[in-house]
Order: structure tokens, then C-alpha cells, then sequence
């Protein structure tokens, strides 16, 4: 009687430290050009001509974040997403824009989707790659087991409706299926026709995979949707459908496919052994204005550095780990996503140490562990120019930029611009002379990203591995810059001695007690 109820107690021990132990379900959803205004959980909704009930519950089941940096446009953004690191490390700093260019993210780079395939995870990938076209480049040589989707922008799938395409040579769009084993093939015409059909077969692949993953291992789902990007029409089933226009259809419709995909989550019984991860690529482009994304208080489109451009909504939600209704103002980047994920996944051993991830690891953050997201500032490129850095609520400007929704353009400027983007979240009041402070903390921001690019390198544009040891800084000449490198390799070097020199201690006194 006794050796039945210690074997009763011990399996139930058991059953709860592998309930602890086990590895969540990952589904990363990631819209497109969706601005920091759109959704009602961030002020926009039904206000905005499209009520977003799906994703508005979402965010009250899960954490809100209100200061979600990403990247100036959608490869770079991604290129972080998938690396950790900053996308002027791996040569992904603008859009790819058409096929035949020898651009996207290198094979020698290391995905989030690969390090969760070395912790056994099964990987699927539906939608909008956007980080290169040669077979080694696409998801399936990139760590997904499979992937249906495309490998370009969305807007290509309009060309063909343009005067003097048929003279190009280019030829049209295809829609891409492929697996690991055998690669990604093109496959269906991607046009007009086809476009406002492409999120529903996202969504149905999408509920396939949860309800036909193998129950013994879990999954990282990555959902990058292809909507609310131009060219912005609706699936037939929402055309006219909220009455305030083709870009607010297309929001209800998002809302709903989100709901599809939560709802199948539901019905497989995953909720709870599930993290579901929203958030928006960049905020809102320019090209059918004013029929865009808005920006919520922010001012700027895609392809600038302003807070409409690189600030949009971020939700997570893992229910029981993860405490509902949470909200938190608290800078995160897109970057930091790739070692938080690893380390809620039991996979941080697989991420790589010979490159520099410039993700902080937030799992305790966003856990609700602890108040504090450990990140106070961003480094913000555009191509491969710096652009602005951010530290708190002060943003400094190195170049000029554009915003009006007609203007596309950079300007030289005379000293650094500041911005306080808390009481000024349009930056419209550049207060650089009487700030000139913030600069101090800038520096110190950026003199260890310098140093780390002078011992890693980045990777060119299309290139394989990093061969390149400088990078364009206004206002300084690398030069000059490396001058000021100079105390900082004698401390590193001093770290490395002392720890090595402990290390040695510590085997000795080891060896000694032995």
C-alpha cells in the first residue's frame, strides 16, 4: 500500500516537472505596413472605420507593448525578426525589389527558425518572406520544414497592370511552395486577381498546420500576412463591407483571418501550451494615401525613422505564464524577439557565439517578472546610412527625412536634431540647442556598436559572410572613430585577461582539492 502511493506521488512529481519543462507552441504573426493607430487596442478600431474584435481580445488575454521599435522597411525589419541582429550586420538593409538580384539574407546568417530546429521543434512558414529569391536564401533553406507563400513584396503583384510593364522583361509574380528536403518551387501566378485572395490561404494553411502538427513535439508557426500592404484589396467576402472603404475592409478582414488562426489554436486544445506573438513589420507606406494605415500620435511612413514609421503595435499572450491585460510603455525592438524566443523555447544554447546578436533577452519581462525591459535605446539605419538614435524618450537625428506623404527624400544636416518623443511624439520641435547633453548618452550608445563592427564586420549586400569593418556615421569619419576605439579595446582586452586568468584560478584550485 505504502510503495503504490510513493509511486502515485512520484508520477504525479513527474507529471508536473514535465508539464514545467515543456516547450511551448510558437505562432508568430506579423502583419504588414499596419499602422501604430489601426487597431482599437491601440486607439483606432471602429473609430478608425473597422471595429478589430479578434485582435482588441488579444491584447486583453495578453501584453500590450506601446513602445515596439522596428525597422525603416519590411526586409530589414524581417532580416532582425528572424537574426536578432541589426540588419546593417547582415547586409538587409533595404527592401529586395525585384527578382535576379543577388540580395537577402545570407545562408552563413542564423534564424530563429534554425535554432528552434536544433531544440526539435517542427517549423512551418505561410506567407511574405521578402529576404531573398535564390533557393539557398528562401525559408526552406533557412530553417523551415516547409513554406507556401512569396518570396517578394506585395506590391509586385500589381506590375503587370501598369503602363509599359509587357516591356520590362520581368516576368510575373508566382506564388512559392517547397519543403527542406527538396527546396521551394514557383508555382500559381501572383497578379491583381489573385491578390485579395492570398491572406484566406494563409489562414486555411495556417489551421491545417495547428490541427495537424504531431501533438509529441511542438511548433514554431510563422504567419507573415500579406495585408494590409498595397495594393489594398479586400478578400470578395469583405469588399464594402465596413462602408468607410477598401483599406478598412481590408483591417476587418485582418481582424477576422487573426481570429481563424486564434480560434484554431482553441479548438486543438493549445491555448495554454501556446505563445501567440502579433505585431506589425512597419507602420503605414504612402502609395494609395490618404486610403493608408494611421499612425496613432507619430508622425512618419515607411521608409523613414520617425515613430509613425518604426513604432507599431506588438501583443503576446500565453495564458497561465503570461498574465492577462498587462501594458507596458517600456522600449523593446524587434531584434530582442529572437533571444527571448530562444530562451522561452529551452533552445538559447543553439544560438550562435560567433556573431553579435544585438537582441536583449526579455523573457523575465515579458513573463511579468520583472518591470523593466532592460533596453533603453535604438540604433535606427536607413539603407546604410544612420539615420537617428533613440535613448529613452530622446531621439537624435543624424540625417533629415521627409514625412509629408509626398515627400521622399534626405537631407544633410548642419548639427543633430533631438527630439523629446514624449511630449513632442510628432518630433516636430527639434530642441537640439538646448539639449545638447543627450548627446553624451548617444555616444556611449553608439562607440560599442562601432566597436563591435570594427571586430565582426557586416555582411555586403548579397554577400556571403561578413567582410566589411566600417560603416557610414555622419558627422564622423571612421577615422576618427576608430581613434576613439581605442580605450575601448584596452578594457575589453583587460576583460578577456582577467576572466581568463580566473579561469585559469579557478582550474587550479580544482586540480589542488582533487
Amino acid at each position: 500500500m505504502y510503495l503504490r502511493n510513493f509511486v502515485l506521488v512520484l508520477a504525479c512529481v513527474l507529471s508536473v516537472c514535465a508539464q514545467a519543462d515543456k516547450q511551448p507552441n510558437i505562432v508568430l504573426m506579423l502583419s504588414d505596413n499596419l499602422g501604430f493607430g489601426d487597431l482599437g487596442s491601440y486607439g483606432g478600431g471602429a473609430q478608425r472605420g473597422a471595429a478589430t474584435p479578434q485582435l482588441d481580445q488579444l491584447a486583453q488575454d495578453g501584453f500590450r507593448f506601446t513602445n515596439f521599435m522596428v525597422e525603416a522597411e519590411c526586409t530589414p525589419s524581417r532580416s532582425a525578426l528572424m537574426t536578432g541582429r541589426m540588419p546593417i550586420r547582415s547586409g538587409t538593409t533595404r527592401a529586395v525589389p525585384v527578382p535576379g538580384l543577388p540580395q537577402g539574407l545570407s545562408p552563413w546568417e542564423v534564424t530563429i527558425a534554425e535554432v528552434l530546429r536544433e531544440s526539435d521543434y517542427q517549423t512551418a512558414m505561410f506567407g511574405k518572406w521578402h529576404l531573398g529569391y535564390d533557393q539557398e536564401r528562401l525559408p526552406t533553406a533557412q530553417g523551415f520544414q516547409q513554406w507556401w507563400g512569396f518570396p517578394f513584396s506585395t506590391g509586385i503583384s500589381d506590375f503587370p497592370n501598369h503602363v509599359g510593364y509587357e516591356h520590362s522583361g520581368l516576368k510575373p509574380a508566382r506564388l512559392w511552395q517547397g519543403n527542406d528536403r527538396d527546396g521551394a518551387h514557383a508555382g500559381e501566378v501572383y497578379d491583381r486577381d489573385m491578390r485579395p485572395l492570398i491572406d484566406e490561404k494563409i489562414a486555411q494553411r495556417a489551421v491545417e498546420f495547428i490541427h495537424q502538427a504531431k501533438k509529441d513535439k511542438p511548433f514554431f508557426l510563422y504567419l507573415p500576412w500579406s495585408i494590409p500592404h498595397h495594393p489594398s484589396i479586400p478578400h470578395p467576402d469583405f469588399q464594402g463591407k465596413t462602408g468607410h472603404g477598401r483599406y478598412a475592409d481590408v483591417l476587418a478582414e485582418h481582424d477576422h483571418r487573426v481570429g481563424q488562426v486564434l480560434a484554431a489554436i482553441e479548438s486543438a486544445g493549445l491555448r495554454e501550451d501556446t505563445i501567440v506573438i502579433y505585431a506589425s513589420d512597419n507602420g503605414p507606406d504612402r502609395a494609395e494615401y490618404p486610403w493608408i494605415g494611421d499612425t496613432g500620435p507619430f508622425r512618419g511612413y515607411l521608409g523613414t525613422v520617425h515613430e509613425g514609421s518604426v513604432r507599431t503595435p506588438l501583443i503576446m499572450r500565453w495564458p497561465g505564464k503570461i498574465e492577462a491585460g498587462l501594458s507596458s510603455n517600456e522600449m523593446v525592438s524587434m531584434v530582442d524577439l529572437f533571444p527571448s524566443l530562444a530562451k522561452l523555447a529551452g533552445a538559447s544554447k543553439h544560438v550562435p557565439g560567433d556573431r553579435v546578436i544585438d537582441g536583449i533577452e526579455m523573457s523575465e519581462f515579458f513573463l511579468g517578472k520583472r518591470e523593466s525591459s532592460g533596453r533603453d535605446s535604438v540604433i535606427l539605419f536607413s539603407g546604410e546610412d544612420l539615420r537617428a538614435v533613440k535613448w529613452r524618450q530622446f531621439k537624435v537625428y543624424f540625417q533629415g527625412e521627409g514625412t509629408a506623404p509626398g515627400e521622399q527624400k534626405i537631407d544633410q544636416l548642419w548639427a543633430p536634431e533631438i527630439y523629446n518623443t514624449v511630449v513632442d511624439p510628432k518630433e516636430a520641435n527639434n530642441i537640439g540647442v538646448n539639449r545638447l547633453w543627450v548627446m553624451y548618452p548617444i555616444f556611449k550608445t553608439l562607440m560599442p556598436f562601432a566597436y563591435s563592427i570594427d571586430k565582426y564586420g557586416i555582411v555586403e549586400a548579397g554577400g556571403e559572410k561578413p567582410s566589411r569593418y566600417e560603416v557610414n556615421i555622419p558627422f564622423f569619419r571612421w577615422e576618427q572613430i576608430e581613434n576613439s576605439l581605442g580605450e575601448l579595446k584596452k578594457q575589453k582586452l583587460k576583460q578577456m585577461l582577467s576572466e581568463k586568468l580566473n579561469s585559469i584560478s579557478q582550474q587550479i584550485k580544482g586540480e589542488a582539492q582533487d
